[in-house]
């Protein structure tokens, strides 16, 4: 199942206690019934709806970055630790990039690295609140200004969604220029002056066996069809993921895949099939940033041919993509 442990409800609860509201007793009153120190992870839909309660009680134009103000590592457990000692500017964003799944899996990060610079984009899985992404984009920096010596500041930040209302603020703590709407959240980051660890990093390195048990006992808990759904998302952008890729980076023989997933009801295209038109919905509503063309959903999809995305489109959502441009005022 996608979602969120109740890690973040904890800061955002105590977010809203510092401006005079009840998180809890917003959630009663919407019928939601979450309790704090509740296990185990809360499905995307549920922390949307949790999100939107939590912004009808504060009508905080940046929530998520107001939640830094209450943030305490030691929420996070071992990861608190590892994330606060990491080392160097790659070694840190390596580790958040792998252990982010003890967190959440409605997202994932992609980092580049090239001589100069580090960008860091967070993908969603599931579609997940947009104060989702503000927050972890806002954390992320939050993190990387605590460890690091001189603090550091991105040099660019795009976010994938419309708020207009916190530009100003977006601008003040990043302290760089921000895009909304933007196709993608990404972080741009300096890597000069930051590519040596400082003192004291070896102490992540204690704590990574434990983390990594964590997360092969996570993995091991989640469904086939939800490992090879966020597989799928990872590489869609390259080209068509193939069932015998997908069962490579499981570790698994392409008959044990589908008899996997044949266990759940699902084949291997079904799953490839629902999660491009879930990508798809995701982006003709406009929550996963800004689409300037059918051509670039394409290409995102990975499909290899006009004809064949074509085709698939119409029987997601019984319209051409020429109708949707018209709608959606694509090119």
């Amino acid at each position: 199942m996608l979602g969120t442990f109740h890690n973040w409800m904890l800061i955002l609860g105590r977010t809203l206690k510092a401006s005079g509201h009840d998180l809890q007793a917003g959630l009663e009153t919407a019928g939601l019934n979450v309790s704090e120190s509740g296990q185990g992870r809360l499905p995307v839909d549920l922390t949307r709806r949790i999100w939107t309660v939590a912004e009808q009680q504060s009508e905080d134009p940046v929530l998520g970055l107001s939640m830094l103000e209450q943030i305490d590592f030691t929420d996070f457990g071992e990861l608190g630790v590892v994330m606060v000692a990491g080392g160097s500017l790659p070694q840190v964003m390596e580790r958040i990039a792998r252990f982010h799944r003890l967190l959440t899996d409605a997202m994932y990060y992609e980092i580049v690295e090239d001589e100069d610079t580090l960008a860091i984009t967070i993908h969603t899985n599931g579609d997940p609140h947009w104060r989702a992404v503000e927050f972890a984009a806002a954390l992320i920096i939050r993190l990387l200004r605590f460890r690091l010596n001189p603090p550091l500041d991105p040099l660019s930040v795009s976010l994938a969604f419309h708020n207009p209302a916190g530009q100003a603020a977006y601008e003040a703590y990043f302290a760089c220029p921000v895009e909304l709407d933007a196709a993608s959240t990404t972080l741009v980051l300096p890597l000069k002056g930051y590519r040596e660890a400082p003192m004291g990093s070896e102490v992540a390195r204690q704590f990574e066996p434990l983390l990594e048990q964590k997360l092969a006992t996570l993995e091991s808990d989640a469904s086939w069809s939800a490992k090879v759904s966020q597989l799928i998302r990872q590489r869609l952008q390259d080209a068509e993921p193939t069932l015998a890729d997908i069962a490579s980076c499981l570790h698994v023989s392409t008959r044990s895949l589908q008899r996997h997933l044949g266990g759940e009801g699902k084949t291997f295209q079904e799953v490839l099939d629902e999660t491009r038109r879930e990508i798809a919905r995701q982006w003709l509503s406009g929550t996963a940033g800004k689409l300037r063309s059918l051509t670039e959903l394409a290409l995102l999809l990975g499909f290899s041919s006009s004809s064949a995305f074509s085709r698939a489109f119409r029987r997601w959502f019984d319209m051409t993509p020429g109708q949707a441009a018209r709608e959606k005022n694509l090119r």
